[in-house]
């Protein structure tokens, strides 16, 4: 190989190992808590003292009154708020699909 063509190969190289390190983390998202429901509000704010700073709740709802159409989960006791958030937004698209809620999974942000 001709050394003019390794400085182009290299660069190369280098940035497709190094853009893949520096990418952003997928972020979820993510709904206020003054703008759910208010079963989905007193939800959270019961279960608020087990979240410690990693822990994470998610939800979805379709109706503001039925408690039916409306999906609350939390993750706890794992050691990245981003494995919280994923798990718990895996739990919720499994339930909210098994109870046909239209409204999309988002993480409650206060």
């Amino acid at each position: 190989m001709h050394l003019s063509k390794l400085y182009f190969w290299v660069p190369l190289l280098v940035s497709m190992f190094t853009g893949a390190a520096l990418a952003e983390p997928y972020v979820y998202p993510g709904v206020q808590l003054r703008e759910l429901p208010n079963a989905l509000q007193d939800a959270y704010k019961r279960e608020k003292p087990n979240l410690g700073d990693i822990g994470r709740c998610v939800v979805a709802f379709d109706s503001n009154v039925a408690q039916e159409k409306m999906v609350f989960t939390c993750s706890i006791y794992v050691k990245m708020s981003a494995v919280a958030e994923r798990k718990a937004m895996e739990r919720c698209e499994g339930l909210r699909e098994t109870r046909g809620i239209k409204g999309p999974c988002r993480v409650v942000n206060e």
